[in-house]
């Protein structure tokens, strides 16, 4: 008995050995399905004012100052650059809660930090004026970065970190109260990357594995560099980069910037970039659609001009690099050329009685020595061609970075029209809050209109699809 079980416990030893051996063989295992990685990239401009907000816009600006110097061939600029800001370490930075930026030291401040935490203690100075202070006289940063006092603790959460990071959170503290501490920015491009995801898995199920990646990345956002590697190390065999934006550039191209992290990680995964969203045809009629909303309240006799705005680059040749070749401008003229064909397609254009016509202007960077030939019309320039040139109605549609509240409700508002901000009024329309202006610029009537465009979502979907399809 006890012979035969041992007989028995050997053949099936036997059995299951020769079964693994073999199995192979008889029933081949399947080979694992290679999948395309999606990676759907945004700003994720925060929405309130907190220590997350911090971290996102310290990212952001980061981001843009080491592409930026890699753009010009000079990408050693941000290492030295970030060694000389974090050498700007005096303490704590803190504003008057009451009056961020005021110029005048208060007996009794409301102090909170950068982070937004009150500040309770009693050791603190005031300074009016700092090294800080003196960047305000670089052109481009001082536009980005307005001047203020502030007060100093010698301590605190400041205490190790840059001045510098400090100074330009604080600096943004006053803007978000005036937009009731909700930049529209965050709100909206969630609602594009949710749509936008849902269409691509209802279309492609599991043969596709979607990421997505911000460059104003923190909690809950993650880097775009990390979300490329995360998809990466997932074994897709390619990887779709779509960046969620109305124009492309290589200044602030964080597609751009992928490949070459990737390669560091010693990640090999074949990359395509999607096109951008402006002049897609879905693009295009969401703007034609905004124009026409607007003519149908204007008597059809009346002189108009409709200008599209960008957010602008310099034309100028600043020998270490020549801003009149970054691709921005072609892919900005690609995005006007598509909306004003649609609006001149319009029937209620079509016969229109009065005068009309769609110009392209840039808000920011186009004027003076950023623009000697006058290459670009400047909001600003735009308006007095229109006021010189006898219309009566100016339709202003923000229509590539119009869903920032930082770009369009100040930027366009302050820098373009020379409005004192806050200057807009608030509606909701589709589940958003949206902003509407309306004044007279010597004499004419301008309507400045919310920035969110129908189709954005759509046009994005396509031009990711189109890749995807030229994959599977």
């Amino acid at each position: 008995m006890k012979r035969s079980k041992n007989k028995l416990i050997g053949l099936l030893f036997v059995a299951i050995l020769s079964f693994t051996l073999l199995s192979p063989f008889v029933v081949a295992a399947p080979e694992p399905e290679e999948k395309v990685g999606v990676l759907l990239i945004s700003i994720g401009e925060p929405e309130r004012y907190d220590a997350d907000m911090y971290v996102g816009w310290k990212n952001f600006l980061g981001n843009y100052m080491e592409s930026g110097m890699k753009m010009i061939g000079m990408p050693f600029m941000a290492t030295i650059a970030e060694k000389a800001l974090t050498g700007m370490d005096s303490g704590t930075l803190l504003v008057d809660r009451d009056d961020p930026v005021c110029l005048v030291e208060k007996e009794d401040p409301n102090l909170m930090d950068a982070w937004g935490n009150p500040y309770e203690g009693k050791d603190y100075r005031w300074v009016s004026k700092s090294l800080i202070s003196v960047l305000g006289s670089i052109p481009m940063v001082g536009d980005m970065m307005p001047q203020f006092s502030y007060y100093l603790a010698p301590d605190g959460p400041g205490k190790g970190e840059s001045d510098f990071w400090e100074y330009f959170n604080l600096s943004m503290y006053d803007l978000y109260q005036k937009m009731d501490n909700h930049d529209p920015g965050e709100e909206r491009e969630l609602r594009i990357l949710d749509h936008t995801e849902a269409k691509l898995k209802e279309r492609y199920g599991d043969e596709i594995i979607i990421e997505r990646g911000f460059g104003a990345a923190r909690p809950g956002f993650p880097d775009f560099r990390v979300a490329a590697e995360k998809l990466a190390k997932e074994g897709v065999k390619d990887l779709v980069l779509a960046e969620a934006y109305v124009c492309f550039s290589e200044f602030e191209h964080p597609a751009g910037e992928i490949p070459e992290y990737l390669e560091e990680k010693g990640l090999d995964v074949n990359i395509i970039t999607s096109g951008q969203i402006g002049g897609t045809d879905a693009y295009n009629r969401g703007v034609s659609k905004k124009v026409e909303e607007e003519l149908e309240n204007i008597p059809n006799d009346r002189d108009v001009v409709a200008i599209l705005n960008h957010h602008g680059m310099p034309c100028s040749n600043m020998v270490i690099y020549d801003w009149g070749k970054e691709p921005y401008h072609r892919y900005a003229d690609i995005t006007f050329e598509g909306a004003e064909k649609a609006i001149y397609d319009l029937d209620i254009v079509k016969n229109w009685k009065g005068k009309i016509d769609v110009w392209k202007a840039y808000t920011e960077m186009s004027e003076g020595s950023m623009d000697p030939d006058n290459e670009i019309l400047s909001v600003r320039e735009a308006a007095d061609k229109a006021v010189k040139e006898n219309y009566e109605y100016c339709i202003d549609v923000p229509y590539e970075v119009g869903n920032s509240g930082y770009e369009t409700l100040f930027g366009l508002r302050e820098e373009g029209w020379g409005l004192e901000s806050p200057a807009w009024e608030e509606y909701y329309e589709d589940d958003l809050r949206k902003y509407r202006t309306e004044f007279e610029y010597d004499g004419m009537n301008v309507i400045i209109t919310d920035g969110w465009i129908d189709g954005y979502a759509e046009g994005y979907y396509e031009e990711i699809s189109r890749v995807i399809d030229g994959l599977l």
